[in-house]
């Protein structure tokens, strides 16, 4: 055993203690105070799953403040991203609506921009509801949610021949941020890009220093706000620290962290047995690397600490809604998925916990929460529930976050759309116990996918053949409301009366 990882395992128990025997208490709830609205941070890397926590004891991952911080909050155990892919996930996050609502169908590129995928400049986000009531707001990290457009943009993901994936957003396009300090994708972790207040579109900043790390200086800046150069300090701030890793490529990590799982196989690490190990994966990709993986998960853990302590040293944990989560999980060869964008575990669950003291009750939560809860929840948590607007598709959970009391959804809505064919692809639900996904092409019959998560916690047995009647009840029960309260086109076949689809 290294002597780094020796000390994260110190740190890391120090952090956990007992906190899996019973749920963590905290003080009596407290409405937030008139006299200063709570702030907000929200910090949420890319591709990380809800697995990859060490107090969930999936994954053999190291994340000492990560643990530390789940002591403190409501941990919603059973979240999801309903559509597990990095601009559909997004576009929920700011808009509280479902992918079919606000046209966030696919991922921001040249190809997806043909067919409309783009953060309308009209969409009503929840920081543009923080900026209207008087926030000081700021959004630092990954974007991706404003489609690239000619001439491109010089960059690594903007290539000469292939896809080109990274934008800047204009100011009229940042959706009430007022601080910035982003790009909209690129993927050199080392070396990252940026644009701040000051760039225009054909100067970005390049920065030779890790993207997390680079990040969590600008948030703690941010934070310290010396001089009240960053922000309005009479204002309640609202700031996003939206972090890239642990997402590909696994070659951009800092040796340090490295370090902290050497000698460990990939076997070692990668364990779960719906890992798919003789699949030939593209290079870069695929179960091997799952030591890159874990190494960024761990610097991420890192930088979100030194995030935390300033806020406690600025004297601001009391009256600042921290908020941890990631936009969606990564299978990392399990199943022979490379990454995201399907109904596995890995892929559709996501680390969500909530801190407040004095008003969010800390705990284990298994309620099924969904990504579009997340707008309307932050909002009720801020003592804003009057401001949520209607165009919102999900629910207010604060109540449930105060008092660890009230009926929670029964299913959770899974989704994914062939770029332009929104009336296709998979529709299905995620319940307590089952994964359904039903596929549709063109012409072809309906696929149907099922699981049994109770009876089988890898998802290696579909049971969906020989349970169509099952199926049946779940679509009429449960995904048809869905498909109604989202205004989606996609309809499952009908069933006869022996339970088969017709």
């Amino acid at each position: 055993m290294t002597e780094k990882r020796r000390d994260f395992i110190k740190q890391l128990a120090a952090a956990s203690g007992a906190m899996l025997a019973a749920p963590s208490q905290a003080a009596a709830p407290r409405k937030p105070g008139k006299s200063r609205p709570p702030n907000l941070l929200l910090v949420f890397p890319d591709e990380m799953r809800a697995q990859a926590q060490q107090f969930m004891q999936a994954d053999p991952v190291l994340t000492p403040n990560i643990d530390r911080f789940a002591r403190e909050a409501r941990v919603m155990r059973e979240a999801v991203s309903n559509y597990p892919l990095c601009t559909p996930a997004r576009g929920m996050l700011m808009t509280g609506q479902y992918a079919i609502r606000n046209g966030m169908t696919g991922n921001c590129h040249d190809y997806g921009a043909l067919v409309g995928i783009d953060l309308s400049r009209h969409a009503l986000c929840w920081s543009d509801i923080l900026k209207a009531q008087g926030y000081a707001t700021g959004y630092i990290g990954k974007w991706h949610l404003d489609a690239p457009h000619a001439p491109f943009v010089e960059s690594y993901n903007n290539p000469p021949h292939g896809m080109k994936w990274n934008e800047w957003t204009p100011p009229e396009r940042r959706h009430g941020f007022d601080y910035w300090y982003s790009y909209g994708t690129y993927d050199r972790h080392l070396t990252p890009m940026y644009w701040s207040n000051e760039s225009t579109r054909d100067t970005p900043l390049h920065i030779r220093q890790w993207g997390p790390e680079h990040e969590a200086d600008k948030a703690i800046g941010y934070l310290k706000n010396e001089g009240g150069k960053l922000r309005d300090p009479a204002k309640p701030f609202a700031l996003v620290v939206s972090m890239n890793p642990p997402h590909s490529p696994y070659d951009q990590v800092p040796q340090r962290y490295l370090d902290l799982y050497a000698g460990q196989s990939a076997k070692e690490l990668n364990r779960s047995p719906a890992v798919n190990w003789d699949k030939a994966y593209a290079a870069g990709a695929g179960p091997r690397h799952a030591q890159a993986y874990f190494a960024m998960v761990s610097g991420v853990d890192e930088q979100f600490g030194r995030i935390m302590k300033t806020l406690d040293d600025c004297g601001l944990r009391e009256n600042t809604l921290v908020v941890f989560f990631s936009d969606h999980g990564c299978c990392l060869g399990a199943h022979g998925e490379v990454s995201k964008n399907n109904y596995y575990e890995e892929s559709m669950r996501i680390p969500m916990m909530f801190r407040l003291p004095g008003v969010v009750q800390a705990g284990m939560d298994d309620m099924l929460m969904s990504l579009p809860d997340l707008y309307p929840t932050m909002l009720g948590l801020l003592g804003l529930e009057g401001k949520i607007p209607a165009t919102v598709e999900g629910s207010d959970l604060s109540r449930r976050m105060r008092t660890g009391k009230g009926e929670g959804p029964a299913s959770q809505l899974y989704m994914y759309m062939p770029y332009g064919a929104n009336a296709f692809g998979k529709r299905g639900v995620r319940t307590a116990q089952y994964t359904l996904s039903i596929e549709r092409r063109d012409k072809k019959p309906l696929q149907y996918v099922l699981f049994d998560r109770q009876a089988d916690p890898h998802q290696l047995n579909n049971i969906a053949p020989a349970n169509m009647a099952l199926v049946q009840d779940l679509v009429e029960r449960e995904l048809q409301p869905w498909l109604e309260r989202t205004g989606d086109p996609w309809r499952p076949a009908p069933f006869d009366t022996s339970g088969r689809a017709s």
